[in-house]
């Protein structure tokens, strides 16, 4: 595609971080990755739009108006397998790859996108403390040929515009979650292992009634309505570890 060149990439990253406007950092990225062979930016945290107002959530892009239309209305993002896989992964990774991965549904949603021209992407996303996962998706009518150092030119510069954006638009109000004290984080790995209240009392040299008040407190914090919903709402918002 082209040859290496740092000052375009520290070129990109100064513009876009002396941006004053949403409209002027997604169209300082647009001429970025013009290059590279995309033109569409849909860039947006990961959260359920039934459960927060669309005013409260990071989203911005420069699709179709119509496409944008239908996939509010749809809330695609409740079936997108680039989201979910987003959600998960650390790097950057096609379109194509979260598609062969999905559900009927996911794949429609995915396809719905192919409908308005914009046929080839890439997701990167973006995990930080103290915020919601997200990331920034580019899209174009034609398959780019990447190379790993492109690519990461692409994530470096995405990372700026994501980051900037959040920073100048934030802080959102859903964006901080319920922290787990060590001792609820200790006992909830516990229970995510398997182990029993009894267990994890003689693990830790504690009463067994106070496990099940702990445990009590970390399903209050994350709204879980059970011991096997608090173990996965804990390892969703990286509480503990899977």
């Amino acid at each position: 595609m082209h040859d290496y060149n740092g000052s375009a990439v520290l070129h990109a990253i100064r513009l876009i971080s002396a941006t004053a406007t949403s409209a002027e950092t997604i169209e300082a990225l647009a001429v970025f990755i013009d290059a590279y062979g995309f033109e569409k930016i849909f860039l947006g945290q990961l959260v359920n739009p039934m459960n927060v107002p669309l005013k409260d959530i990071l989203y911005l892009s420069n699709w179709p108006e119509e496409l944008k239309a239908a996939r509010r209305t749809r809330a695609a993002i409740l079936h997108d397998p680039i989201a979910f896989c987003a959600v998960r992964s650390k790097r950057p990774f096609s379109w194509a790859e979260a598609r062969a991965h999905a559900t009927r549904a996911g794949r429609r949603t995915v396809d719905m996108v192919h409908d308005f021209g914009i046929t080839h992407g890439m997701m990167f996303p973006m995990h930080a403390l103290e915020s919601v996962s997200g990331g920034v998706s580019l899209g174009g009518g034609v398959k780019p040929d990447l190379s790993p150092t492109e690519i990461a030119e692409l994530e470096i510069v995405c990372q700026v515009a994501y980051y900037h954006l959040e920073t100048m638009l934030g802080p959102f109000p859903y964006q901080k979650v319920a922290e787990l004290t060590p001792r609820e984080t200790e006992c909830v790995q516990f229970a995510a292992a398997g182990k029993s209240n009894w267990e994890i009392a003689h693990i830790l040299g504690i009463q067994e009634d106070t496990v099940k008040k702990t445990l009590r407190r970390a399903r209050d914090k994350l709204d879980a309505v059970n011991r096997a919903h608090l173990v996965a709402s804990a390892i969703a918002r990286h509480q503990i570890l899977p």
